[in-house]
């Protein structure tokens, strides 16, 4: 049935997404006395953050051997040479304010015997700087935390499973967002000069990944519709170790298993990574995924082994608590038997581009975490990096937005209340729409996955223009959630074959088999001068 009359609020700001970057954000935006509306289309503890086993990276005082400019060293490494040094450094140079900022709100960090907190080390850092907490449970840990917050926090309004479907434009500024409460079956208009997108990654995009079933790009796909700059989507990172059993993948496997000593295994016993990187099973994310991906080939096996079995029982209980349990859920003990995995996508380098204080190239429209493009990954994020970039990039915002006059004033007020056009929304499932989605994902992993080539990403072109002129043709985007969902991952899928088509080179997380070398040009930016068309 259509959506009834829309119901309309005023709020000095709106978060759209509920990760740790929307709900920190939230938060500051709160003890800076902003009112705020947060938006979610799941529940509020659903999200791509919940999953993060590793950590956080942060240079601590308590840790000598590091420093500010190692860390930075080892981020432009990972990043492949196309990380911007200038908001790196900026981003990285708040870590310890951020983990303190963590440690405020009560975010319960592992610590050692002595109480210090407890460090250790991933792939391509050259020194233990990798906060915990829950042994391999971090983002789980983060996250309830400041749940726990926000539902005390009386500035704070939550709205839950509601999709936001369109960013409201006046005179060249975002003022606002319509979403549809789909339980309530109700439409409601959020008018407020300060639209922040906090709606994490894509991986939902690929047949096989890592993330949670809300990960679809739709607030990147909100910002390109409204002709926000969009950059270095060609970059998808595939974590190398996900959990296979019965044909499939089921979850992420740490990359801190192999910080802590882990050997990858090929179907022969035998240890490969380093014939493939000097730094063998610590090397940058993309080089293991691509060793794993060879052996799989190599072999003719969906998967490797990924071997603990050699830590002692103790250490493994101690760390790795919730992997643990995971595997032996499948019959799997990491105390002594092999682990298979596999590559999956992870995380998205790109995103929509944002300053340090993660204002997008349209006034009134921020992004924080994964949604948001900052320079911080380049073409490979070093791991751990996120959570900090979520923390950072959302510190600032509060901060940028704190500054400012929150309250719109009366002539504000005047234009933010003029009548808004109700679309017509319906709830029932589009035709043999699982099918479509099914179709799309693995068409993104065949042709714009691990390996990509000219040919594959011309044919995942053209197929996707098929898909989204299907998509216009019957306004499935109008059908919340699935439809709209269905719309924005045609959008994004759309942006990452165009911008890989685009960069004819191999670097970081894009690699071209037609292109395997690395070239001198920077990153490609898709960008539109009003609204965009495919899938939409």
């Amino acid at each position: 049935m259509p959506t009834p009359s829309s119901i309309v609020k005023h709020v000095s700001a709106v978060v759209v997404g509920t990760g740790i970057s929307g709900l920190f954000t939230a938060l500051k935006l709160s003890s800076k006395g902003v009112n705020t509306m947060l938006v979610t289309k799941s529940a509020l503890d659903e999200s791509n953050s919940r999953y993060a086993q590793g950590g956080i990276a942060a240079v601590l005082p308590s840790n000598p051997n590091d420093s500010l400019e190692l860390h930075l060293q080892d981020t432009i490494r990972a990043g492949a040479g196309l990380c911007n040094e200038t908001s790196s450094r900026s981003i990285l140079s708040e870590g310890y304010s951020a983990i303190e900022d963590l440690l405020c709100y009560g975010v319960p960090f592992d610590r050692k015997p002595d109480n210090e907190l407890a460090l250790t080390r991933e792939a391509a850092h050259s020194i233990e700087r990798i906060l915990h907490a829950g042994g391999d449970a971090t983002g789980h840990s983060v996250e309830m935390t400041l749940i726990d917050k926000v539902r005390n926090d009386p500035r704070i309004e939550v709205v839950e499973f509601a999709q936001v479907v369109e960013l409201l434009v006046e005179n060249d500024r975002c003022v606002g967002c319509r979403a549809v409460d789909y339980r309530k079956q109700q439409e409601i208009v959020i008018h407020s000069p300060h639209v922040i997108l906090a709606t994490g990654g894509i991986g939902r995009l690929y047949s096989h990944t890592t993330n949670p079933s809300i990960a679809t790009g739709d607030g990147i796909a909100l910002a390109h519709h409204i002709g926000a700059h969009i950059e270095n989507m060609e970059f998808i990172q595939f974590h190398p170790t996900a959990f296979y059993a019965d044909e499939r993948l089921h979850f992420l496997v740490s990359e801190a298993l192999r910080g802590e000593g882990g050997i990858l295994r090929n179907k022969s016993g035998e240890r490969f990574a380093f014939k493939y990187h000097p730094d063998g099973e610590l090397a940058p994310r993309d080089i293991v995924t691509r060793a794993i991906y060879a052996e799989m080939q190599a072999a003719g096996m969906d998967y490797v082994y990924l071997d603990i079995s050699h830590l002692p029982a103790e250490t493994i209980e101690k760390r790795f608590p919730t992997i643990l349990a995971n595997c032996l859920n499948f019959g799997i003990d990491i105390r002594k038997d092999l682990i298979p995995v596999a590559p999956a996508a992870h995380y998205l380098m790109g995103g929509i581009t944002v300053d340090v204080d993660g204002r997008s190239t349209v006034n009134g429209l921020y992004a924080v975490g994964e949604t948001a493009y900052t320079g911080l990954h380049g073409a490979n994020r070093l791991a751990s990096n996120s959570l900090l970039e979520c923390v950072v990039l959302a510190r600032r915002v509060a901060n940028y937005i704190g500054l400012a006059k929150t309250e719109p004033d009366s002539q504000t007020q005047t234009n933010l209340t003029q009548p808004v056009a109700t679309s017509v929304y319906e709830f029932d499932l589009p035709p043999n729409i699982q099918t479509l989605l099914d179709e799309l994902h693995q068409l993104m992993w065949r042709h714009v996955g691990i390996l990509r080539n000219e040919a594959g990403l011309h044919q995942a072109k053209t197929r996707l223009t098929e898909m989204s002129h299907t998509v216009q043709e019957h306004q499935w985007r109008l059908k919340v959630p699935a439809g709209t969902e269905l719309s924005n991952q045609l959008i994004v899928a759309t942006l990452i074959t165009d911008a890989a088509l685009a960069r004819k080179e191999s670097r970081g997380a894009h690699t071209r088999t037609d292109y395997p070398e690395h070239e001198t040009q920077g990153a490609y930016a898709s960008s539109v001068a009003g609204r965009a068309s495919g899938g939409s």
